[in-house]
C-alpha cells in the first residue's frame, strides 16, 4: 500500500527557488515536501544569478584596471584566468545557499522525496510507492533557453546563458544571439574579459526598456568595442575546420559574413514543464502555447491547487519570481494573496553602467495628456562627478497630480533607486514627496529628490494649502 503525505505544500523541483520557498514555507510553520526530480533545474534564477554576479565582478574589475588612467591612476592590461574567474563563480553560487544540502533541509523539518513523478489525478501525485495530496502543488521547474530553428547551428558546440557560466577557456571572438538582458549583459562581461564580441540580436534590443536609456547604453558598450548589429539576423551556422563562420542578413537587405570562434544563444526561455507529468492533473492549455497550461499572473492554473512560479510560469526576472513566492506563502497560510503586478517591481540590465526601471515607461507614442516626464542628470550629482560616470540619467513620469507613474535610470545605484522608488509606490508616495526625502548629497538616489523639487518648482502649493500650513496644529 503506498504511502500518504498531506502536506501544507508540496514543491516540484529543487532548484535555489524552489528550496527557498521551502525554507520560508517552514519558518512560517507550514508541513512542506520538496520533490527533487534527479535533474539540474534549468534557468536556476537564484543560482545563475550569484554566478551571473560574480562573473561580472570578476569583467567590471578588469574593465576597472583597463580604464584607470580617467581616474589618475597606471593602467595595465589585465590578464584574465578564465579558469579561477569560473572556479569563483561556482564557489559563490554555491555559498549563497547553504541550506540546500537534501540533510540540512530535513534538519529544518523539510520531507525530501527524490524521483520521477506523476499526477495520478488532480488532487495526487505520486513518487514511487508515495502519493502526495497536497494543500497546494508549486511547479518551481525552471525555463530551459530557447534554441532558434537556425541551419547549422547543431552542428557545432555553442553555449546558452546556463552553460556559458561553467566555461573555463579563453573565447576568442565570441557570437551572441539575443537581445534579452541575459544576452547583453553576457556581451559586454565577455568583451571586457578580452574576447572581440558581436552582438546580433534577431529582432529588437532590450524590448519593454526606455528606448531613450537603451540608446546611451548602447552607444557605451559600442565605445567598449562591442560590435552590435542592430537589426540584423543571423541566417545560417558554417562549419569549418577552424573556427565557425556565420552568414548574416543586414537592416537594409544585404547579405554578410563573419568568422567567429564561439557562440552564445541568449535569446530568451520557455518554461520547463513535463507533459507526462501535468496530464492526469488536466489543466487548461494556454491558447498561445499548448504545451504549456494556462497561467495568470500570479501562476495560478485552472486547478486550484496547482501553481506555478519563476521560470515555470514564464517569469524570468529574480524580483518578479520572489513577489510570486510571496503570493503562494500568503495563499498557503490562507490569506488573501497580493496581486503581482510586473508594474510595481523594478526591472534591470545589469551591465556596467546598470539600467533599471519601474512601471510606466516611455514609449515611440509619448505620453498621455496630463503626464509629465521630470529628469535629472547624473554629471549634475556629487556620485556621478566624483566616479567619472557622467553619462546616465533618471527620469520619472507623473500624472497632473503628482502621482509616480514610473522611472527608469541608467547609471551607477539604478538598481538601488528603482527599489527606493518602489518603496515610495508602495506608500503611496507623490513625486512631490521626494523632495522632501533626507539623503546624503554623494547617494545616487539623490536624483530623486532633485525631481521631486522640479515637480514642486511647477506645481506650487494653492492659496488654502499654504494656509493650512502655517496653521498651529492642535498637540495630541
Amino acid at each position: 500500500m503506498a504511502d500518504l503525505l498531506k502536506p501544507d505544500l508540496c514543491i516540484i523541483g529543487a532548484g535555489a527557488l524552489g528550496i527557498s520557498l521551502a525554507l520560508r514555507a517552514r519558518q512560517l510553520g507550514l508541513a512542506v515536501a520538496l520533490l527533487d526530480q534527479g535533474v539540474v533545474v534549468p534557468g536556476d534564477g537564484a543560482k545563475n544569478a550569484a554566478q551571473g554576479a560574480a562573473l561580472l565582478a570578476s569583467a567590471n574589475r578588469a574593465h576597472a584596471i583597463r580604464s584607470s588612467a580617467a581616474l589618475g591612476m597606471g593602467t595595465t592590461d589585465p590578464k584574465p584566468n578564465y579558469r579561477a574567474i569560473g572556479e569563483r563563480a561556482q564557489a559563490v553560487a554555491s555559498a549563497m545557499h547553504p541550506d540546500a544540502a537534501p540533510e540540512r533541509r530535513a534538519a529544518l523539518g523539510i520531507m525530501n522525496l527524490e524521483g520521477p513523478a506523476v499526477f495520478t489525478d488532480r488532487q495526487t501525485l505520486a513518487i514511487g510507492d508515495v502519493a502526495v495530496r497536497a494543500g497546494l502543488f508549486v511547479l518551481a521547474t525552471g525555463a530551459r533557453p530557447v534554441l532558434p530553428d537556425l541551419q547549422g547551428l547543431t552542428e557545432v558546440p555553442f553555449f546558452t546563458p546556463d552553460s556559458i557560466v561553467e566555461n573555463m577557456r579563453k573565447l576568442s571572438h565570441l557570437l551572441v544571439l539575443g537581445g534579452g538582458p541575459e544576452a547583453v549583459e553576457l556581451a559586454q562581461a565577455y568583451a571586457r574579459l578580452g574576447a572581440e564580441v558581436t552582438l546580433v540580436p534577431q529582432g529588437p534590443l532590450l524590448p519593454g526598456f526606455d528606448p531613450e536609456l537603451v540608446a546611451i547604453l548602447l552607444r557605451t558598450l559600442r565605445e567598449e568595442g562591442i560590435d552590435i548589429v542592430d537589426g540584423a539576423s543571423v541566417t545560417a551556422i558554417v562549419p569549418r575546420r577552424q573556427g565557425t563562420g556565420v552568414t548574416l542578413l543586414l537592416a537594409d537587405g544585404s547579405p554578410d559574413a563573419r568568422d567567429v570562434s564561439h557562440i552564445l544563444v541568449a535569446m530568451g526561455r520557455a518554461p520547463e514543464l513535463d507533459g507526462a507529468l501535468l496530464a492526469q492533473a488536466r489543466l487548461r492549455p494556454d491558447p498561445a502555447h499548448p504545451d504549456r497550461p494556462l497561467l495568470s499572473r500570479e501562476g495560478r492554473t485552472s486547478n486550484a491547487r496547482i501553481l506555478a512560479i519563476g521560470g515555470a510560469a514564464a517569469v524570468h526576472d529574480l524580483a518578479m519570481a520572489q513577489a510570486q513566492l510571496e503570493a503562494v506563502l500568503h495563499r498557503a497560510l490562507g490569506h488573501a494573496a497580493p496581486a503581482v503586478s510586473a508594474q510595481r517591481v523594478p526591472h534591470r540590465v545589469a551591465t556596467t553602467p546598470p539600467l533599471a526601471q519601474i512601471g510606466l515607461v516611455q514609449t515611440a507614442k509619448g505620453l498621455r495628456s496630463g503626464q509629465a516626464m521630470l529628469r535629472a542628470s547624473l554629471s549634475e550629482t556629487v556620485t556621478g562627478q566624483a566616479a567619472g560616470e557622467i553619462s546616465g540619467t533618471a527620469s520619472l513620469i507623473v500624472s497632473a497630480k503628482g502621482a509616480i507613474l514610473g522611472g527608469a535610470m541608467l547609471g551607477p545605484g539604478a538598481e538601488g533607486v528603482m527599489a527606493m522608488l518602489a518603496m515610495a509606490l508602495d506608500r503611496g508616495m507623490g513625486a512631490g514627496d521626494l523632495a522632501s526625502l533626507a539623503l546624503p548629497a554623494t547617494s545616487p538616489a539623490a536624483v530623486l529628490t532633485d525631481m521631486g523639487r522640479q515637480f514642486r518648482a511647477t506645481h506650487p502649493l494653492s492659496g488654502w494649502a499654504r494656509l493650512r500650513a502655517r496653521l498651529p496644529r492642535r498637540s495630541a
